[in-house]
């Protein structure tokens, strides 16, 4: 009796193990294979990469926004020592920022350019002031920022009105400036434009198409005295700057 128990027991457990075995996927070579190739994953690498990319965040550096403009600011016309007038405007830049007043000063202006000079064989640049003296700065004028100004070293006080009132420039005397500026600019760049004994040819006038060298060069009166050949002599024709051209050899 008990050998037909256990014989019994035996059976089911066998039947079992076919229902188990007949419920288990199959494992196929291809996903073997998959299985083996697949790549490993790196910890340490995956948090290098993230690391790189909070850095690349941190160098893109955010734009400043452009100072505005005071829109009560006016002209004035300040007094400096002739040949101080650069350290003048920077003291007045320092102490702007000092003091937290750059938002009452737009701008600060010196008409000036830059010249070669030679001295004793040698050659140097030198900043040629149009208006020696005047430092031109585009303000709102406050009490506080009059008495800044006034406590500038090399500053004897400004030009228009009286020293405590002084008044700002209109817009004729503020053309006028810039007209002479815009004089000196253009007489500047026909210094280097020109040169004695240079090939021109003249392109209007009576002597339209002639060439010749120039002898003369007028800056005042913007004009040139060329030598053209007039029946195999040299004859002088006077010219605009703007009635000639260069000749390219």
């Amino acid at each position: 009796m008990v050998l037909e128990e256990q014989k019994e027991t035996t059976q089911v457990e066998e039947s079992t193990l076919e229902e188990q075995e007949e419920t288990t996927p199959e494992v196929t070579g291809a996903e073997t294979d998959a299985q083996n190739n697949a790549p490993d994953v790196d910890a340490d690498a995956a948090e290098v990469n993230t690391d790189e990319g909070q850095d690349s965040d941190e160098d893109i550096e955010p734009q400043v926004p452009e100072k505005p403009k005071n829109s009560n600011a006016k002209w004035y016309i300040l007094q400096a020592f002739s040949g101080y007038e650069g350290r003048v405007e920077q003291t007045i830049q320092e102490k702007l920022k000092i003091e937290g007043l750059e938002d009452l000063v737009n701008e600060i202006f010196i008409p000036s350019e830059d010249v070669i000079r030679t001295k004793d064989g040698k050659k140097r640049k030198v900043n040629q002031k149009y208006f020696p003296g005047y430092v031109l700065i585009h303000m709102e004028l406050t009490p506080v920022l009059w008495h800044l100004l006034m406590n500038v070293n090399r500053v004897s006080g400004f030009i228009g009105g009286t020293q405590k009132n002084p008044l700002p420039l209109d817009e004729s005397e503020l053309e006028t400036i810039r007209s002479q500026v815009n004089e000196r600019f253009q007489q500047k760049a026909s210094e280097d434009e020109f040169s004695l004994g240079q090939k021109v040819t003249i392109t209007e006038g009576s002597f339209g198409n002639f060439s010749g060298v120039i002898d003369e060069i007028n800056l005042e009166r913007r004009k040139l005295k060329v030598l053209v050949s007039i029946f195999g002599r040299p004859t002088p024709v006077e010219v605009e700057f703007e009635k000639v051209k260069h000749v390219v050899e």
